[in-house]
């Protein structure tokens, strides 16, 4: 995960073959039961689906709250709030999933 870039491998020591560009996201939450596959999450765009799977729980969940952060810094709504011409009801992008505690940016 770089900024608004989250790049994808086969493993953390493979090279990228894909990126989603996650300014164009909507949501992030767990697959679990629509992948049939432990550790699994999905990120939403208004076009597609990707499915991604974590080794660990934690690790899932680490990526779902870094990837929520990171969608949500990148909505509009943020940014009018982040630059104090936030409107009346304000709030965040739909971003979903929990909090994680590794910072992955």
């Amino acid at each position: 995960l770089k900024g608004s870039k989250l790049f994808f491998a086969k493993s953390e020591h493979d090279a990228p073959h894909g990126m989603i560009d996650l300014s164009t996201c909507t949501t992030v939450k767990s697959a679990d039961l629509k992948s049939r596959k432990r550790n699994s999450f999905e990120i939403s765009t208004h076009e597609t689906t990707f499915l991604i799977y974590a080794d660990t729980e934690k690790e899932k969940d680490d990526w779902i709250g870094s990837v929520g952060r990171a969608i949500v810094r990148c909505s509009s709504t943020y940014q009018r709030e982040a630059s104090g011409g936030g409107g009346p009801g304000g709030g965040a992008a739909a971003a979903g999933g929990g909090g994680g505690g590794q910072n992955r940016d």
